[in-house]
């Protein structure tokens, strides 16, 4: 029998960023308990490839297109919301689009042939009831944070689709080596850590 596996193309945030999104996480689940998305690490989900079969993992032919693309610079800029059926609601931390950025991702779309409309966000809360919604929308409404943070790699992860207790694995990287950003990336560091503001922002949470 032919074994099926889900692919999730993800782009992964630095650490700095993954501790930020996290503690607004924890923040949440005080005030609404557990959520679906609450111990799920911060990403930006490219693409959502389900039931695919095995020669789908044949993907090297994605590394040439992807590594002469160049890194990115993107800024986290406030929260925003996702309405679903259902009266459910998406809370999610903005990801500032500039002319530079959407060029950026139109080209990762076209090397993985996407077609569908991509929204670059980082999911804080998922498909939460109105009532979980309401109590927390206000607390996020107004905050303005702002975040900048380099991506440098397409990571590809995947799981057994039928499998009785399917897990998230590593599966592959791939780089982003255009030396376009180079110049940049000496400001890495300085860029990429989470300011005290930012840090108070959280404690008024």
């Amino acid at each position: 029998m032919t074994s099926y596996a889900d692919y999730l193309f993800l782009l992964s945030p630095p650490e700095p960023v993954k501790e930020l999104i996290g503690k607004y996480k924890k923040a949440s689940a005080k005030h609404i308990g557990e959520f679906k998305s609450m111990d799920s690490p911060a990403h930006i989900s490219v693409m959502h490839a389900e039931r695919q079969k095995p020669f789908f993992a044949d993907v090297t032919k994605l590394e040439k297109s992807l590594n002469i693309m160049p890194p990115v610079l993107l800024h986290i800029d406030g929260f925003k919301y996702f309405p679903h059926l259902h009266s459910q609601y998406t809370i999610y931390a903005h990801i500032r689009i500039t002319p530079a950025v959407d060029a950026w991702f139109s080209l990762l779309k076209k090397n993985l042939s996407i077609r569908k409309t991509l929204v670059p966000h980082i999911t804080v809360t998922r498909n939460i009831p109105e009532a979980d919604f309401d109590t927390l929308w206000p607390h996020f409404h107004h905050k303005k944070l702002v975040e900048p943070f380099w991506i440098k790699e397409l990571k590809i992860v995947k799981r057994e689709t039928f499998g009785s207790f399917p897990k998230w694995e590593p599966f592959k990287t791939f780089r982003f080596r255009g030396t376009k950003s180079f110049e940049h990336l000496a400001e890495l560091d300085k860029q990429a850590n989470v300011s005290e503001e930012v840090k108070n922002q959280i404690n008024l949470f």
